[in-house]
């Protein structure tokens, strides 16, 4: 269950949550067992009396929590619930803890501001009140499925932050269920730097003997110096042995890491939840009941032999900061392999470990993800052996549906091109991208580029400088999710080089690091908002194109937001790139702004990509009376390619705002 704020300043078509196929029974079999045969019971719930345990359980209250001087709604995954203990959320009877989650408006409080919520739900955890490094932790538990539930158990450090904040210390999730997959189970590992340089170790399994989640099971995690193992009903399931932690912020090199086995050597505390929508199995649909319960049996923690050996030498493993083995690009430069979708697999050009697409004939290196969206993948001949998807459910988010290339070799201070053939059968939209995996944060090196298909074949032409540092494990991603059904043709793919990418832009005549501060100007090369004249340099961005319009008038732009995102400000954003910067020099943002209503905003200079690490991270809080605010901050690092965002209101679900900027300056201090 992830705990905090997690993705970048937008969502990548890094997905949130991407686990790797379910491992074998054929691998396991070698694993050995940690645990003695009768391990010493030291902690226990039985849940047998009339009310939760005061002396073992704390409820959490809310839709979110406080990180540092800011608020985080939706607990950092856009969750829809807000965390009660009343008895319709939260009861013990018969021997069992009932969170029920239940679908009803219910006024709460966010940021300490009144808010309404469509869910309630419950979470409870033993934080101060029992808490445990190493051991085996077991708990029989009946989970309730529907599209959007998330039931969760899982530990987090008893010591806030003893290694950073976010991942750095760590996060066991023992069980975390899809209501909308009853067969699958995550367990998963959050470690790595600190947020937004967190990485994860997950594995998605089946249960056991065609088991589903609304089923009882035990649900075990032996958890030793050096390995943590999982098991359901007794047989294991997944195991882990190698992790890291970072105190870099992003973190460099192995001089980073804390002494091996950390994150995972402290001790950690329980969480029961169950929560609704968000980033794991998205939003409840007409198909979710409106009161689904998680039923525990029984949490025990028991001693384990061996729990206090020496954990080892640290085990070899991949971070961030190691070089992937570069792909050589083919003859003609393209560094994307089978780009017609034509190489039969006995082609020399095929290597034995390549990925396919199932089913597809001569498919070798691309992959298919799918979040909650579905399609079918072929070859059509009738076009060439182009690339035939045929998306049946377009899920709720662009990346629901992904045919992707990794493995590009894309090195820092080029430019590239990437063009493709590609048309539908209705007229859509289509979002394209050039970025990282997991280990880069899911950075978007070209920019999410939303194109528009056709129904004729068209050849589409993207461009970037690649600003980021060199990444031999890029991935090409078309991004055809939560765009209606019906089948979208690819082929003909190519990313090359064309040349070098530009230098840093000197300021403005004026001084100002920020380019058409009082949006007047129209460029070809910088077409700025997308019919909106005087915007040269400046794009918006929304998680929902429809929900945001904007217009400048008078040196003035105004961003009016419709059906408001109540738990992410980066809902709406206003941009700028590409503004330089130099490590260790300060700098001082000003700019005017005003809201229709009383409303706080953020204000962020950072990367654009990477780790999305933040110089300046403050908030503005706008009314009907137009203010000027200051900022003054020191670059963290040198980057010819920072970006200036203002991230959009949260608020009522529903509602709706507008906000006014104008006579943005930013300038380098003597």
């Amino acid at each position: 269950m992830n705990s905090s704020l997690k993705g970048p300043t937008r969502p990548v078509a890094r997905t949130a949550r991407l686990f790797a196929v379910a491992l074998t029974a054929s691998l396991l079999a070698g694993c050995t067992r940690s645990g003695a045969a009768e391990p010493q019971a030291v902690w226990q719930d039985e849940f047998n009396g009339t009310s939760l345990s005061s002396a073992n359980w704390t409820p959490q209250i809310g839709n979110g929590f406080m990180s540092g001087s800011d608020y985080v709604s939706g607990w950092g995954n856009n969750e829809l619930e807000y965390y009660t203990d009343r008895p319709e959320n939260l009861r013990v009877e018969n021997g069992e803890l009932v969170i029920t989650a239940r679908r009803g408006a219910y006024q709460g409080t966010a940021n300490g501001q009144p808010a309404s919520f469509d869910w309630t739900s419950a979470r409870i955890r033993t934080a101060g009140k029992f808490s445990r490094a190493y051991g085996k932790f077991e708990i029989r538990a009946k989970f309730p499925t529907g599209k959007g539930l998330w039931p969760a158990i899982w530990l987090l450090p008893e010591e806030p932050n003893p290694y950073g904040v976010w991942a750095a210390s760590g996060e066991i999730d023992i069980a975390e269920g899809w209501g909308s997959k009853p067969t699958e189970l995550a367990q998963t590992l959050h470690y790595g730097g600190q947020w937004p340089n967190n990485v994860y170790s997950g594995t998605t399994v089946n249960f056991p003997n065609g088991g589903t989640m609304d089923q009882w099971h035990t649900y075990t995690v032996e958890w030793t110096p050096g390995k943590i193992q999982w098991f359901i009903d007794g047989q294991l399931t997944s195991e882990k042995t190698a992790w890291w932690s970072a105190r870099g912020t992003p973190p460099t090199s192995d001089a980073d890491l804390h002494a091996w086995p950390a994150p995972f050597d402290k001790p950690f505390h329980l969480l029961l939840n169950l929560a609704v929508g968000g980033n794991f199995d998205g939003n409840p649909d007409a198909s979710t009941p409106d009161t689904a319960e998680m039923r525990v049996d029984y949490v025990r923690v028991y001693g384990l032999t061996g729990e206090t050996a020496s954990p080892g030498t640290r085990p070899d493993m991949k971070y961030p900061w190691t070089p992937a083995e570069a792909r050589d690009a083919q003859p003609d430069g393209n560094l994307v392999f089978n780009e017609s979708f034509d190489w039969a697999d006995d082609d020399k050009r095929v290597t034995a470990d390549a990925p396919r697409l199932d089913g597809v004939t001569q498919s070798a290196y691309w992959t298919l993800f799918r979040s909650d969206g579905q399609a079918t993948l072929s070859n059509d001949v009738a076009a060439g052996k182009a690339l035939k998807v045929d998306i049946t459910n377009p899920g709720s988010v662009n990346y629901a549906v992904q045919v992707r290339q990794d493995g590009l070799n894309v090195e820092t201070g080029g430019k590239y091109e990437v063009s493709f053939d590609a048309w539908a059968q209705t007229a859509r939209p289509m979002m394209l991208k050039v970025g990282g995996g997991q280990d880069r944060g899911y950075a978007a090196y070209s920019g999410e580029q939303t194109l528009q298909l056709g129904t004729a074949k068209t050849r589409q032409t993207v461009t970037f400088d690649m600003k980021a540092t060199t990444d031999a494990a890029t991935r090409l991603e078309f991004n055809l999710g939560n765009a209606g059904t019906g089948p979208v043709w690819i082929d003909n793919v190519v990313v090359k080089r064309i040349g070098n990418a530009a230098g840093a832009r000197p300021p403005a005549a004026d001084g100002n690091l920020l380019y058409n501060a009082a949006f007047t100007q129209d460029s070809p090369d910088h077409p700025g908002i997308t019919g909106v004249p005087g915007t040269a340099y400046w794009t918006t961005w929304s998680n929902v194109p429809e929900r945001l319009t904007t217009s400048v008038a008078g040196g003035t732009v105004t961003l009016n937001v419709r059906d408001v995102d109540p738990a992410n400000n980066w809902h709406v954003q206003l941009n700028q790139t590409d503004v330089p910067l130099t490590a260790g020099k300060s700098y001082t943002l000003t700019f005017k702004g005003r809201a229709t209503d009383a409303r706080e905003v953020a204000v962020v200079i950072g990367e654009n990509g990477g780790s999305y690490a933040r110089y300046l991270d403050k908030t503005a809080a706008l009314n009907d009376t137009e203010q000027p605010f200051t900022y003054t901050f020191t670059a963290a690092a040198t980057n010819p390619a920072a970006q200036l965002q203002i991230l959009g209101a949260v608020g009522t679900p529903g509602s709706s705002y507008g906000l006014s900027f104008r006579d943005f300056r930013l300038v380098q201090n003597p």
